[in-house]
């Protein structure tokens, strides 16, 4: 029954989660579409990030069935293993579509979505409290839930850093033209 119940209760809070992005998405997007517009050069950079993305994934999976057919079993609940390639994957691919200047699409309001990524930011933050408190990151003896947010929190420092660094790279370049 408890196993139900968290496939439910993941399953409400996906779909509350994909209502919340359309939202968002039209709010952060200057003309209220959902629909990001990018140029052609973004398109192609973007291309290139989802196919890297890809590869990550499925080295990512590819270890991780290495793993398994060892019968070498992580101490890690299942979920949290597969969610594991999602992290990966779309960490390398926004990585790399920050480094080459292809994620802010045209009609993106940069504030806006810097806005959202910080609410994003506490959201994550806000179920790990517990675990300031005492609580537990274990569950049944595996890491478990928890371990989500704190991927989630993982890929948005890893994004923010690569804007970062991004950032200072186009300043000193500009400042040296």
């Amino acid at each position: 029954m408890l196993i139900a119940g968290r496939a439910s209760g993941m399953t409400v809070g996906l779909i509350v989660g994909l209502i919340l992005a359309v939202i968002l998405l039209k709010f952060g997007n200057t003309n209220r579409k959902f629909k990001t517009e990018y140029d052609e050069r973004q398109k192609e950079i973007r291309g290139m990030a989802y196919t890297y993305g890809f590869y990550a994934m499925a080295i990512y999976e590819a270890a991780m069935l290495l793993l398994s057919a060892a019968e070498i079993e992580l101490p890690v609940e299942n979920y949290i293993l597969h969610f594991g390639a999602i992290a990966v994957g779309c960490t390398v691919s926004c990585v790399y579509s920050i480094w080459k200047g292809a994620y802010w699409g045209l009609n993106n309001d940069h504030r806006r979505y810097k806005a959202i990524i910080a609410v994003c930011i506490v959201l994550n933050m806000l179920p790990l409290i517990g675990l300031f408190r005492g609580e537990s990151l274990m569950e049944n003896g595996k890491i478990g839930m928890p371990m989500l947010n704190i991927m989630v929190l993982i890929m948005l420092a890893a994004a923010g850093v690569t804007y970062l660094i991004r950032q200072a790279v186009d300043r000193k370049e500009t400042e040296e033209e």
